[in-house]
């Protein structure tokens, strides 16, 4: 069922899931399949609200495809039964198509998600935890915390950084003005912000602090993914885009003829108008920070069970989940956590965990976080 602004949601439960993203209607899934009682998901805006917010035309950098009869569970899919490459019909959807696959996994699960709700604020009770809403206070017994980054752009510690334009707050590339544009940033927000710009006819200069697209790691939590890679290499064949490498912003200044780009090493750009700022994101952890713990790279720090460290029954699903060198922040990587998260909080309700056997079966559900160490493992 998916309501809005609090219409028949009660004010206690068991489980509050903040955010109706792939993470939190994942782990609502897991709940329910488990039985798991009175589990219910709030969401800021509308289902799947972070991929409505998307530059049009960004696309998931995952391929999505239907090889759940092998076994084999699409790589984008926030369940083991469920593809959105089969139900969207395409292999890199858009942000409004993944939005759309994620409203009709609510509902085909069944699950209980209530939009239009704006969490603030949590609080420890004697027993369970106060959220602060926008339709009032809500107790709940466990509390899952679910929001992504996307809404929480970083100016990377920038000088004068509101003179650009973040890559989260651009509705499209045809929305920026100018016929030349310099990106800051050349991971895979920037290299996707200069492939559209160059795709409506601009030219563009990726000025990048590490050279991202010149790594060679497996794993694209830490080098361009493949489908980055793949149309980065067609955009330079057609001279739009230029890279320039070593390029550490730090600071900017309006001048008569533009926007003055300075680096750390005394070069400096002109930018005709605003530049691209494609300098990450914050935590999206931001409204309950005071309960989590932080590492020297700012994720938060978790159990085993991915609960916080200082706030017990406050746990955290989604792409800020990291145990020692290993990111889960590809959908793909994060919905292994699903089942730990809901075999922690079903453990201290009581409630019978053999129904997830199906998710160990279909490799989305991690005893440990071992990894080998053969160079050819692709783990």
């Amino acid at each position: 069922m998916i309501s809005e602004n609090g219409a028949g949601m009660p004010h206690r439960m068991n489980v509050a899931i903040v955010g109706a993203g792939p993470a939190g209607l994942g782990v609502a899934r897991v709940l329910r399949d488990i039985g798991v009682p009175d589990v219910w998901v709030l969401e800021r805006g509308q289902v799947g609200q972070s991929f409505f917010d998307w530059p049009a035309g960004t696309r998931l950098l995952t391929p999505s495809f239907p090889a759940n009869t092998f076994g084999l569970t699409d790589l984008n899919a926030i369940s083991y039964d469920s593809s959105p490459g089969w139900s969207l019909k395409r292999e890199h959807p858009d942000g409004a198509a993944y939005a759309q696959y994620l409203k009709q996994a609510a509902m085909v699960f069944g699950l209980d998600v209530q939009c239009g709700v704006e969490v603030s604020a949590l609080e420890p009770q004697e027993q369970g935890l106060a959220i602060s809403t926008s339709v009032g206070e809500i107790h709940a017994n466990f509390v899952i915390w679910a929001c992504g980054q996307f809404n929480t752009p970083s100016d990377g510690g920038i000088e004068g950084a509101t003179l650009a334009r973040h890559y989260a707050e651009i509705p499209c590339w045809q929305s920026i003005s100018g016929d030349e544009v310099f990106v800051v940033g050349g991971y895979e927000s920037g290299i996707d912000a200069a492939v559209g710009l160059a795709s409506v006819g601009k030219r563009v200069t990726v000025l990048g602090r590490d050279a991202h697209w010149l790594m060679d790691d497996k794993d694209p939590s830490r080098a361009l993914s493949p489908y980055t890679r793949q149309r980065l290499d067609a955009t330079l064949a057609e001279g739009q885009v230029a890279l320039v490498e070593g390029a550490d912003v730090v600071a900017m200044e309006r001048e008569a003829q533009g926007i003055r780009l300075f680096g750390s090493d005394g070069r400096s750009w002109l930018s005709p108008d605003a530049p691209v700022l494609a300098t990450g994101f914050a935590s999206g952890t931001k409204q309950v920070s005071s309960w989590f713990e932080y590492d020297d790279t700012g994720l938060p720090m978790l159990t085993p069970q991915d609960e916080s460290t200082t706030l017990p029954g406050l746990f955290l699903v989604g792409p800020e989940v990291a145990h020692g060198d290993q990111l889960f922040c590809f959908i793909y990587k994060f919905r292994q956590r699903f089942a730990v998260v809901a075999n922690a909080i079903a453990g201290r309700l009581g409630v019978d965990t053999s129904a997830l056997e199906v998710y160990r079966a279909c490799n989305m559900y991690l005893d440990d976080l071992t990894c080998c160490e053969d160079d050819k493992c692709f783990c």
